[in-house]
C-alpha cells in the first residue's frame, strides 16, 4: 500500500510543471525583448542569402507549450519568440536553419497538451 501511495505522490508531483523550459514573456525586460526582435532568422528552406558567418555558437531549441487547459494554444510565433530570447541569451546575431516541429499531447516528453518546437543554429555575422 505504501508503494502505491508513493507512486501516486511521485506522479502527482512530477506533473506540476513543464519539462521543457518556457520563458514567461510578460516578465522579460523591454530592452531584452527589443534585442530579441532584432535577431535575424533564416528558415531552412529560405532562398535568402545571409551575410558571412564569423562564429557558430551552437544549436538552440525552444518551445511553445500549452501546459494547462486554460493556456493559449502552442504556436510557431510563440516558439519563435522563445528561440529569439535564447539567441539573445547566448549572444547570437542570428538564427539560421530554423525548423519547426508541432506535437500533440506529449505528457511524458514535454508535459504539454500540445507543443511547437523551434530549432536552429545560433551564429554571429562578420561585421
Amino acid at each position: 500500500m505504501k508503494i502505491i501511495l508513493s507512486l501516486v505522490l511521485l506522479f502527482t508531483m512530477s506533473g506540476c510543471g513543464t519539462f521543457v523550459p518556457v520563458i514567461d514573456v510578460t516578465t522579460v525586460p523591454k530592452d531584452t525583448m527589443q534585442q530579441a526582435f532584432r535577431i535575424k532568422v533564416y528558415e531552412t528552406n529560405s532562398t535568402t542569402n545571409y551575410p558571412e558567418i564569423s562564429e557558430y555558437i551552437g544549436n538552440i531549441t525552444a518551445y511553445s507549450c500549452k501546459h494547462m487547459l486554460y493556456d493559449p494554444p502552442a504556436s510557431k510565433g510563440d516558439a519563435l519568440i522563445q528561440l529569439r530570447l535564447k539567441a539573445v541569451e547566448v549572444g547570437a546575431d542570428c538564427v539560421i536553419d530554423l525548423t519547426y516541429d508541432s506535437r500533440g499531447t506529449d505528457t511524458w516528453g514535454t508535459n504539454c497538451w500540445e507543443s511547437v518546437q523551434a530549432s536552429g543554429v545560433a551564429v554571429k555575422f562578420k561585421k
